[in-house]
């Protein structure tokens, strides 16, 4: 509604529209929780390294995502479990593998600040030496809410938030109340920053983030206050000041025992952000925390399990409330936003950004597109806006830019998560249809000798310290043109799709005859030479052995270049270390570490770290084998323990936390962009997924440790033979029957869907189709 009002206000907008800005989606309102499924959420899981996670609070999929700064090694979320020493408070953090966001940190302290950095006197990172220790004691974080003491200054911080705006609430101990705003510092660094006090109090500013935008905020506090810079110059309303190492202090009149601060970011300007402060025109805390609160049990009620033990429902739970963290809105609350282009734009429907592509597809996106499908659509839509706006889409968005991180097109299978559940209508993708073609196109040349070549090594030896990418990236590009396949089959396009199809199974050209792995090769056509699969060269942050499962669309044409069924398994017995994959986390654990925090890719261990094999453990559902599957499944999900040590991995902005929830449930979206699922083995006997075009129940009578293998599968009642199915789009309950030994007979003939053995439309990508 602000939106839209704030567009007829303005008349016409500034820069290019925005795709389908007359078609806003209607919410999808959430169910009513049964129970305080909140309680169930811990936000310290994964917090060691190398999770990278903040236990911040943040509304779903919000602008602003506040919370502690702990910096030192290893740490790119802006907090980590073991470092002790808080920095400040900021305002936006992201759980990626590389230091982002950390901007504006606000520091409650009394007396003065110690200059200098402790790097200084030998500590591995830059960190202020006015930093404090934390109070172990006082510790808090929760769905919505964070709270820490810190021993230095007496005081205590508080915070949650809305979708737009962190609120914080700090307590003096002790001595006159001071606050610190760090504008030019962030988690990479400093930067080039502005600020300056305006006429009606507000705090505003903006900082160079060193990431190709600049972010803007506008504080606002509950007491009347005097501000400085650190080098004493004092604010005087109106008047700008600049810096590359700009703060500010802040001190209060009348020495409050308790303070509050708004602060507002936007991605567009200065005006935005001081707009974006009308979306909380209250300061009751308490208030807030509570609607955060009530507003979580609701969206984390589109999940409803019965069975299962209390760790693992926290397990499935904190997960849910990460993978509905990102992505995050962009647009402000009037509807501006700023695109590619750095123009500004408006749309009437949210506009969102932080699209960790290439690691989403792997279990986050399909589980958005289930039961978020409104806000699935309008992420979609925001896309299409960035492929207008820039000329291109994105690989991995953060904020206005494409920070293009990793290698592929994984947005193809982003979209067709949407497209192939029919949340898009007609006058929708058609225009994503050719974005994602024009996309394709520009890599066609590239790819003509049927893969991207390797430059040849200039030594020997130089194939073990890694380096080039191209065998990787050509596994990501067929997993993107089978997605679009799929969607162009759809549009009525067969000559096309087949032709995207085909070029899909450009693994096929890689597959070494000799050796049945992944193997890099040049332009020439000869192969890379030496080659161990255990060595990185010729694929990024991952060996052949871990890249060579990246084939989902056509395991069975894999697993026969590969020399059979009986290969595969036994190569996946080696992966997964069998027998000693039936002490569930203990082998993946192992085996996790031998990439040093996901730094170093050596060998031929399973590392869930990372998200180039999380599909591996559902291979064996079409090597013959699924019972083992659910075996090494459900080893694997144990290595994700609801402790600070519980993500194998930087979460990736949810995609970690997306294959966990999929696991649990016991089924998996293994193809990406298809509506598709294999079994896994269950940890609950009963989970709905609450839908607006109908509930998805997946019943597992018994299931749980004493009863950890499937051994049979129905839709509706209707027996299926293998161990698959086409997720439904309407109301539908499919039951696992569980079992306490396994059926190595079960399914072992009827291996699910691939390009080779079946066509594109037995893969389910049909709009309002309750496929079977």
């Amino acid at each position: 509604m602000l939106a839209a009002l704030w567009l007829s206000a303005c008349g016409a907008r500034s820069g290019a529209p925005s795709s389908g800005d007359g078609a806003a989606s209607p919410p999808d309102t959430p169910p009513a929780a049964r129970g305080d499924l909140a309680a169930h959420v811990d936000p310290f899981i994964g917090s060691f390294p190398p999770g990278f996670v903040n236990p911040g609070p943040f509304a779903p999929f919000g602008m602003v995502q506040p919370g502690p700064d702990t910096e030192g090694p290893l740490n790119y979320g802006g907090y980590s479990v073991q470092n002790l020493l808080v920095t400040g408070f900021s305002q936006v953090h992201m759980s990626a593998g590389a230091p982002k966001g950390g901007q504006f940190a606000l520091l409650p302290f009394t007396g003065e600040l110690t200059p200098g950095d402790l790097s200084q006197l030998g500590w591995p990172n830059p960190v202020p030496a006015y930093a404090s220790p934390l109070n172990p004691l006082d510790h808090r974080a929760e769905a919505g809410y964070y709270r820490v003491g810190l021993l230095r200054y007496g005081t205590t911080a508080e915070i949650t938030a809305s979708e737009r705006v962190a609120l914080h609430r700090y307590h003096y101990s002790r001595g006159a109340p001071r606050l610190l705003l760090d504008v030019s510092r962030d988690l990479a660094g400093y930067h080039p920053a502005r600020a300056q006090l305006e006429p009606d109090g507000l705090v505003s500013g903006s900082v160079d983030t060193g990431d190709g935008y600049t972010l803007y905020f506008a504080l606002q506090l509950d007491a009347p206050f005097r501000a400085a810079t650190r080098e004493g110059q004092a604010l005087q309303p109106g008047a700008v000041v600049e810096g590359e190492r700009l703060a500010l202090l802040l001190d209060f009149d009348g020495a409050p025992r308790t303070l509050q601060a708004k602060i507002a970011v936007s991605y567009t300007d200065l005006a935005g952000a001081r707009r974006n402060l009308a979306e909380l025109p209250h300061w009751d805390f308490d208030a807030q925390r509570g609607r955060l609160r009530e507003q979580w049990q609701g969206e984390l009620a589109r999940v409803e399990v019965e069975g299962g033990t209390e760790l693992q429902r926290r397990s499935l739970y904190t997960a849910l409330y990460r993978i509905q963290q990102f992505p995050n809105l962009h647009g402000d609350i009037d509807g501006r936003y700023r695109g590619p282009d750095n123009a500004v734009h408006a749309s009437v429907r949210p506009h969102y950004s932080q699209y960790s592509l290439w690691d989403s597809y792997r279990g986050q996106n399909q589980m958005l597109a289930e039961i978020q499908p409104a806000r699935y659509r309008d992420m979609v839509l925001s896309l299409l806006d960035f492929h207008v706006q820039g000329g291109r889409l994105p690989r991995w968005q953060q904020g206005p830019v494409d920070a293009s991180h990793m290698s592929g097109d994984p947005v193809i299978p982003f979209i067709g998560e949407g497209w192939c559940r029919g949340l898009l209508p007609a006058a929708e993708r058609a225009p994503l249809l050719a974005a994602m073609q024009a996309l394709e196109r520009s890599r066609r040349e590239a790819l003509a000798p049927g893969y991207l070549p390797v430059e040849k090594p200039a030594n020997p030896l130089a194939v073990f310290a890694g380096g080039a990418r191209e065998a990787g990236t050509t596994l990501e590009y067929g997993i993107a043109d089978f997605a679009l396949a799929l969607m162009t089959a759809s549009s009525g396009d067969g000559t096309e799709a087949q032709r995207l199809a085909q070029q899909s199974l450009n693994y096929r050209n890689l597959v070494d005859p000799q050796s049945g792995f992944i193997r890099p090769r040049h332009e020439d056509g000869s192969w890379l030479a030496p080659f161990l699969p255990e060595l990185p060269y010729g694929f990024q942050e991952g060996t052949s052995w871990q890249y060579s499962w990246l084939a989902m669309h056509d395991l069975p044409g894999l697993f026969e270049r590969m020399g059979g069924n009986a290969e595969v398994q036994r190569r996946l017995d080696t992966f997964f270390l069998l027998p000693a994959s039936l002490l569930p986390g203990a082998w993946p654990f192992v085996q996790n570490q031998l990439t040093l925090f996901g730094l170093f890719y050596y060998g031929n261990q399973y590392a869930p770290g990372n998200e180039h094999d999380l599909q591996a453990p559902y291979l064996y559902n079409y090597a013959g084998a699924p019972w083992k599957t659910q075996v090494v499944a459900r080893s694997a999900a144990a290595l994700f323990a609801p402790t600070p040590l519980g993500l194998p991995g930087n979460d990736d902005l949810g995609a970690l936390s997306g294959w966990l929830a999929w696991t649990l449930i016991g089924l998996y979206p293994i193809n990406p962009g298809a509506p598709l699922a294999v079994v896994g083995s269950p940890a609950f006997e009963k989970v709905t997924l609450h839908r607006p075009g109908g509930d998805l129940v997946i019943e597992a009578p018994g299931a749980g440790p004493l009863q950890p293998f499937v051994d049979g599968l129905s839709l509706d009642g209707e027996a299926i033979g293998g161990s698959w199915l086409r997720l439904p789009r309407g109301a539908a309950t499919v039951r696992l029957q569980t079992a306490a030994l396994p059926d190595p007979g079960w399914a072992a003939d009827s291996a699910p869907p691939s390009v080779s053995a079946n066509g594109l439309e037995d893969f389910g990508c049909e709009a309002g189709r309750i496929a079977r």
